[in-house]
């Protein structure tokens, strides 16, 4: 893995591993048989709504993984085999080292800390391999992510006006970021 480098026009070689472990949580790629178990997620408003996952049933789900969504992993709990969520990067920037990290639980995985052990493992991996800049964007009012974010270290830098959707409608967000050499 690789930083990027403007003066030889060498772009960052980062890539997220199939696996990563993050004590009794193993973020993982997904397999054809976690689909059904996901799927539920895309269609429920307080799961996949709040994560401004598209609406999509267990087959579209199949097809888009395949196609756009290579990154995604599954959170799950190594001691009893259960899915508890998902987390992913994406919008990765080559040339500027940056990435965003986007996450979600299922409700009944929230409050026990499970998402910020995940998305500190991802983050962790991330700034130990070449990216410089992580970034979030947190619907306003949902508290409970931001408080991930800050305790792993992320700073508010400012609000994108209507930009993530939730509840049929564009709504305005707050801009996180963690950059190599923050807490």
């Amino acid at each position: 893995m690789s930083r990027s480098d403007p003066t030889s026009a060498q772009m960052s070689s980062y890539s997220f591993p199939d696996e990563l472990s993050a004590g009794e949580l193993v973020l993982r790629a997904p397999t054809d048989a976690d689909i059904d178990t996901v799927a539920p997620a895309f269609r429920d408003p307080a799961v996949g709504g709040e994560a401004g996952l598209p609406p999509l049933d267990a087959a579209e789900l199949r097809t888009m993984m395949r196609q756009a969504l290579p990154a995604m992993r599954v959170i799950e709990d190594r001691t009893d085999g259960r899915i508890l969520g998902g987390t992913n990067l994406h919008h990765f920037d080559p040339l500027r080292d940056v990435v965003e990290v986007g996450y979600w639980l299922f409700v009944d995985a929230r409050g026990r800390g499970i998402a910020t052990r995940a998305v500190g493992a991802m983050v962790e991996h991330a700034l130990a391999n070449g990216i410089y800049r992580v970034e979030a964007h947190v619907r306003l009012g949902n508290d409970a992510s931001e408080r991930v974010l800050e305790r792993l270290g992320f700073e508010r830098e400012g609000i994108k006006r209507r930009y993530l959707r939730h509840g049929g409608v564009r709504v305005d967000a707050t801009l996180f970021a963690r950059v190599a050499g923050d807490a």
